[in-house]
């Protein structure tokens, strides 16, 4: 018995012993922190040599990077696409003599990757240091690149320069998330500089202009001055698009034609102070293009200001971003018609209430005491308009320092919850039957009691409750629908619920209730469909949410459709509940109460 215990401690020893040698082979095969440095800075050189159009060494680099990826286990997410990317980088070498383009965007990609890999060990282990510490570590090397200019070492500025960009690729995202119009115009300085660096002949006067203006942004943006001066710079209106990007290219390729440097390169500045705004819709549908865009952004300032213009090339890189571009000008927006629909399904159904309450009193003989009624069903229209004054001032303090995009995001799945609970649960013709008999019993009651205080609520009640869900659907379209059909959507709900309510309740009319219900409640289906895929896509955008795509998914963004599985499963989701309604609705027994009005 003995010799039996003695072989089971054994074994398990032996079993712990393996499990130890497995833990430490794996730990020898992650990356340590300096092999982490390596990766950010081999990718770096590559990224710098490709805008140098040296792809000897941005071979080297990205052949080195392989060496030094390949002893890593790691499968997480970030990993298997940091793979994808050296994978892609490495085939568009081997045909760069014959297409440049997909090599820079390959690497630039390859970059990124890095980038958020490294940054995703970090967040990992050790707590993320703040963005302001992260950036003003990185001022000693752009004093660097421009103390090279000064001396005509432009390798070293460049590669000062290109330690400065590595480590502004690990905090971007902070502070990105931290306030938008920091970050583009960080952004727009970093791309002035690359541009100044790398024209030719070298301009050893606008590389230090453009030097001077990165680090005095990057030092008001340690000192908190960045933010302060963006807290108080009034902004434009109007939000930058694909369709109004689109617009500044041709007017830029206009300028290409006719040969004006200056003009041309300052309309591409405005390009690169815009990108950020939008290139979260691109880069959620096509990293690929997202990369591409951003790696010629750049290139055609250089290869116009370079002495001589290259202007055959610049022309031809301007064509190329307006034709990968194109497919992202059909914006995700919302219609008039989805404006109009919101408001016409519930201004109805509170209508209806009202008149059941009318009714009631027409026919129990209190006709006299319908401006209880009206009394009630205009304060109710008061704490809506109320309500909506002070969601709006919420949502605008949430947003401070983050996008419109997140705002709409969330507000839209709020109202996807309301859609699906409310509007498809409560809101049946079975739901209005018993709001009648609620209003028959308690009504009747205090009428009796001589409480005509309350005929006031229960029409406050009715209307307060539509108007609530009114505005928190109005709140997840208004980031993407145009002023004017927002209005017009409004407007029109308001004229066609003007003349239905007169014909209900100055006309006697009957209106077929199931009907309308079972028509409104597919409509409402269809708003939670748009709504739920929109929303998710906006979240996408900002980064809150991953982005997997696939070309076998469609690609509908007026009918709230995109190509990625985080908003095509929730909305095959929404789909099947409504399917279950539907067939559970078909089964119920029609039941035909009238409602009808006596003036």
């Amino acid at each position: 018995m003995s010799l039996k215990r003695n072989r089971l401690i054994i074994c398990m020893f032996l079993l712990l012993l393996l499990s130890g040698l497995q833990g430490a082979i794996g730990a020898a095969a992650a990356l340590q922190p300096d092999q982490l440095k390596q990766l950010i800075a081999l990718s770096s050189d590559a990224l710098i040599s490709s805008g140098d159009n040296n792809w000897e060494e941005a071979r080297l680099s990205v052949t080195r990077l392989k060496a030094l990826w390949e002893v890593n286990t790691d499968k997480s997410a970030e990993a298997e696409a940091l793979s994808s990317a050296l994978l892609k980088a490495e085939q568009e070498l081997t045909k760069v003599g014959s297409a440049p383009e997909p090599a820079s965007a390959a690497i630039s990609s390859l970059a990124k990757a890095v980038d958020r890999y490294v940054t995703a060990q970090g967040d990992s282990g050790q707590p993320k240091e703040k963005a302001h510490k992260q950036i003003g570590a990185l001022l000693p090397q752009l004093n660097k690149s421009l103390a090279a200019v000064t001396a005509g070492n432009w390798p070293q500025a460049k590669q000062s320069y290109n330690s400065f960009v590595n480590g502004w690729y690990k905090a971007e995202n902070l502070i990105r998330s931290e306030n938008a119009q920091v970050y583009g115009n960080m952004e727009l300085k970093i791309s002035g500089a690359r541009i100044a660096l790398n024209i030719e002949p070298p301009d050893a006067a606008k590389s230090t202009a453009k030097l001077k203006e990165l680090i005095t942004a990057v030092e008001d943006y340690v000192s908190g001055k960045a933010e302060a001066n963006a807290s108080t710079t009034s902004t434009s209106s109007e939000q930058p698009s694909i369709s109004s990007l689109l617009q500044l290219l041709d007017s830029v390729q206009a300028d290409i034609q006719s040969k004006q440097p200056e003009v041309a390169a300052g309309k591409m500045d405005g390009f690169i102070a815009a990108w950020p705004s939008v290139e979260g819709v691109v880069i959620t549908r096509a990293p690929d293009t997202y990369s591409s865009i951003e790696t010629k952004m750049v290139a055609v300032p250089t290869l116009i200001l370079s002495n001589p213009p290259n202007w055959d090339k610049a022309s031809s890189l301007i064509a190329e971003m307006k034709t990968e571009l194109q497919p992202f000008a059909e914006a995700s927006s919302y219609t008039a018609w989805d404006a109009a629909l919101i408001l016409f399904r519930e201004g109805l159904e509170a209508i209806l209430i009202i008149v059941s309450l009318l009714t009631f009193l027409n026919k129990s003989g209190n006709a006299d005491k319908r401006k209880w009624i009206w009394s009630g069903a205009a304060m109710g229209l008061v704490a809506s308009a109320i309500l909506a004054v002070i969601l709006s001032i919420v949502l605008s303090n949430l947003s401070t320092g983050s996008s419109r995009e997140t705002i709409e995001g969330v507000t839209g799945l709020v109202a996807v919850l309301f859609m699906l609970t409310i509007g498809a649960w409560l809101h049946k013709k079975s739901n209005l039957q018993a709001w009648t008999r609620y209003v028959e019993q308690s009504i009747g009651t205090s009428l009796a009691r001589g409480t005509l205080w309350s005929l006031s609520f229960t029409a406050f009640l009715a209307v307060i409750r539509e108007g609530a869900e009114t505005i928190i659907f109005y709140f997840g379209m208004v980031a993407t629908i145009g002023l004017t059909d927002l209005l017009l959507g409004i407007v029109g709900a308001l004229i066609a619920l003007s003349a239905i309510g007169y014909a209900i309740i100055k006309l006697s009319s009957r209106i077929p209730v199931r009907p309308f219900f079972l028509a409104a409640g597919l409509l409402l289906y269809y708003m939670a469909f748009k709504f739920i895929g929109v929303s998710v896509h906006a979240l996408q955008v900002t980064g809150s949410l991953p982005a997997h795509n696939s070309d076998h998914l469609f690609n509908l963004p007026k009918l709230g459709i995109y190509p990625s599985w985080e908003t095509t499963v929730p909305q095959l989701v929404v789909l099947a509940v409504i399917l279950i309604n539907i067939v559970l609705n078909a089964r119920r027994k029609p039941i035909k109460p009238p409602l009808q009005t006596t003036n």
